[in-house]
Formats: C-alpha cells, sequence, structure tokens
C-alpha cells in the first residue's frame, strides 16, 4: 500500500517523503534556505552588570520577538535581537554599538536599558542613519538626540511630574527636591526645576544632591530644617529604602508625603516596607504593573511564559518592541536601515497600551514622547492607584 500526499505536480510514497525530509535537514539546504529569508535583525545595548542594572527591558523585548516570529515573523521573515552588555561604562558602550552597526548591520537599536549609551553612542547612531528605541532612557542625551527615543517617560519630566502632583492633588506650597547626583544630569534638573517653578509660581524651596554613601540622616535633616510639605526624591531602590527607614528611626516627617521616582515601583520595595505608615507615593510611567488593567493582559502573560519579572523596565522594553514591529508592517516596499528609520519617524499620535499620552516621534532633533506619568500610593505593602488622572507634562 502506497501513502500519497497532496503535493503540488506529484504524488509520493512515504519513503519518497522521507527522503525530502532527511534533504530538508542537510546543512546546505539550511543554508540556501537562509540565504533566501536571511532574519531582521535588531541590537540591544543594555547595563547588564556594572553599577546599575537593567536586565528586565531587552528580556521583554526577546520575548515579545518570540511571539512575532512564532505568528511568522514579519514577511516570513524573522526577528532577531542582538543584545550587548556595556558594563555601564562608556568605553564598552561604543564598543558594543559599533559590533552591532558596523559588524552586525542591525536595522535598528530596540530595547536598549543603560546609564551610558545614549552619551555614548547618539552620535554613531545619528551618522549610521539608525534609529534606537530605548525602553530605558536615562541620560539626558537620551531625550536630546535626532535619533534616540526614549519610550518611557524619564527622570526629568517625571519629576516635573511628581512637582506637579505635589502641588495640585497634595496641595504642597513648600515642595522640596532630593536629587540622585549621576554626572551629565545636572543641567537637565536644573532646567525641569527651573521651568516647573516658572510654569507654577511655586519655588523649589530646597533642592539637594547625594550620591552613593552619602549621609541620609542629615538629608532627612536638612528637608525637616526647611520645613517642606513634599519631598520629590529621585533615588533607585537601595536608595529608597534607606531614605524611608531613616525617616522612621528618627522619628521626623510623619506627615510629610516622598513621591519618588519609578525605580521605586517594584514588588520588593513594597514588601520591604509593608509597614510603614509614612505617606509614601512614586510615579508609574506606564500603566501600572501592580493594577489589573486589561490592558496589561498581553504584556503580563507574555512575560510570564518568559519568566521576566514584571516591572516599568520590562514594560519598556515590551513598548519598544510593540512600536518598533508596528514600524515594521507599515513598510511597503524592502525592509532597510533606512526603511526602518523612516517608518519610525512617520509614526505620528498613536496609542500604544500601558502608555498615559498618545505618542509621535517626526524628525525632531529630541525626543521624549512619552510625557504621562501615574502617580501610585505606597498602602499596606501594595501599591496602589493615587490619582484618577494621569499627569501629563505639556
Amino acid at each position: 500500500m502506497q501513502f500519497r500526499f497532496g503535493w503540488p505536480g506529484r504524488g509520493l510514497n512515504f519513503a519518497g517523503r522521507a527522503v525530502l525530509i532527511v534533504a530538508a535537514a542537510l546543512p546546505g539546504w539550511v543554508a540556501g534556505q537562509t540565504e533566501r529569508n536571511p532574519p531582521l535583525r535588531f541590537g540591544s545595548v543594555n547595563s547588564l552588570s556594572g553599577p546599575a542594572v537593567f536586565p528586565e527591558s531587552s528580556a521583554a523585548v526577546r520575548a515579545y520577538f518570540e511571539s512575532v516570529n512564532a505568528d511568522g515573523g514579519i514577511r516570513g521573515q524573522r526577528l532577531e535581537l542582538m543584545v550587548e552588555d556595556d558594563k555601564g561604562n562608556p568605553a564598552e558602550a561604543r564598543a558594543a554599538a559599533r559590533r552591532l552597526v558596523e559588524k552586525h548591520g542591525v536595522l535598528a537599536m530596540v530595547g536598549s536599558a543603560s546609564i551610558v549609551d545614549c552619551a555614548s553612542n547618539a552620535g554613531l547612531y545619528r551618522s549610521a542613519n539608525l534609529m534606537s528605541l530605548q525602553g530605558t532612557g536615562v541620560e539626558p542625551e537620551c531625550f536630546a538626540s535626532s535619533h534616540v527615543v526614549p519610550v518611557n517617560t524619564g527622570p526629568y519630566l517625571s519629576v516635573r511630574n511628581a512637582l506637579q502632583f505635589a502641588r495640585e492633588t497634595l496641595k504642597s506650597t513648600r515642595p522640596c527636591a532630593i536629587i540622585l547626583d549621576i554626572p551629565g544630569t545636572r543641567a537637565a534638573f536644573d532646567d525641569v526645576l527651573q521651568g516647573w517653578s516658572l510654569e507654577s509660581g511655586v519655588a523649589v524651596v530646597h533642592v539637594e544632591r547625594f550620591g552613593p554613601g552619602a549621609d541620609v540622616e542629615a538629608l532627612v535633616r536638612q528637608v525637616e530644617a526647611k520645613r517642606c510639605d513634599a519631598v520629590v526624591h529621585t533615588g533607585v531602590e537601595p536608595m529608597v529604602l534607606e531614605w524611608v527607614r531613616t525617616v522612621q528611626r528618627l522619628g521626623v516627617l510623619a506627615r510629610v508625603p516622598t513621591i519618588f521616582l519609578t525605580p521605586a515601583y517594584t514588588q520588593n520595595v513594597a514588601t520591604e516596607l509593608s509597614a510603614t505608615r509614612l505617606p509614601i507615593y512614586c510615579m508609574a510611567e506606564f500603566d501600572p504593573w501592580s493594577s489589573r488593567s486589561l490592558s496589561l493582559t498581553h504584556w503580563r502573560t507574555m512575560m510570564q511564559r518568559s519568566r521576566v519579572p514584571p516591572s516599568s523596565f520590562s514594560q519598556g522594553g515590551y513598548v519598544s518592541a510593540q512600536l518598533l514591529v508596528r514600524a515594521l508592517r507599515s513598510i511597503k516596499g524592502d525592509i532597510t536601515r533606512d526603511s526602518v528609520g523612516a517608518a519610525l519617524r512617520s509614526v505620528e499620535d498613536v496609542e500604544l497600551t500601558m502608555l498615559g499620552s498618545r505618542l509621535s516621534i517626526g524628525s525632531n532633533t529630541r525626543h521624549n514622547p512619552n510625557r504621562a506619568t501615574l502617580p501610585m500610593k505606597l498602602d499596606q505593602g501594595a501599591w496602589r492607584i493615587a490619582s484618577a488622572f494621569w499627569v501629563v507634562a505639556p
């Protein structure tokens, strides 16, 4: 008995089909297929080791790419992500970007999350006409480049939005700012603080900068002495915990709210500070990952399947990948570095899941398209939404 299969132009018995299956597995056949249908290759420069690490963003991009590839990729071409670790070092960041741009010929960067990438590589991306969708933009250069587009709100507009929340919702008239002094960021924070004071007519009565190893007790005492009625604090997670524990130990500022930025918005902070009754807030840059919002369903399922921790960083990676894939699907001709860049620059007034405002890119010399943050409040070990409305910078 022969088994016949409806393949075009011939009927094959079982043995004949087996021959084709074996042939299909031969390296030469696979190489031929790869040449005819090569992957679409993208890069990501991340601080995966060093003083500050952001592994979730690129992991979220990879999870998104795997989902797209499972559905056939883009026009049958698989999406490939090449991730480089810059180790938080500018020289390593420059070398990593050059490998991706010049050796591997990536079409764009997506989901990069680094403390040195933008300052080190914005010029390279511009000269190569390559767009970089940052999952997490930190440096001022991330928001002041023609070819770098962060999808997160970023620390500068988040400070501005936190001050607005303090004034309009918490009724603060004497806000203070405690600013983590990362090299290269001072002028950007100064511009935001001065601009907000002019815009609102409310002075920031005390600004203090600090670095790792700072005397936190002295910082707390300064806030107490200045009679601040709200504090905006830009520290990362360990500094958030140290600030709150110091305030508790000293027994001061019991009614003074502290508003942290998105690095505080973690399950670890909520768990570690579950017993505090201090008024603690933070500014979420995306639809809150700890909420039950239906807009998070696809992201949450994808992150759980790929074992990527839920955080603002993995949200940034997801959104950057989502934006890239939308752009890729809009391209009519060949998918090249130039056509990908043109498709991204043509993004105008689009609505993406998890963003609190519509997003446009355009051919600007600087980009900060996500301008919204949502205030969250710590309540007995859980982050809860503190405002019915997003705070959106003009």
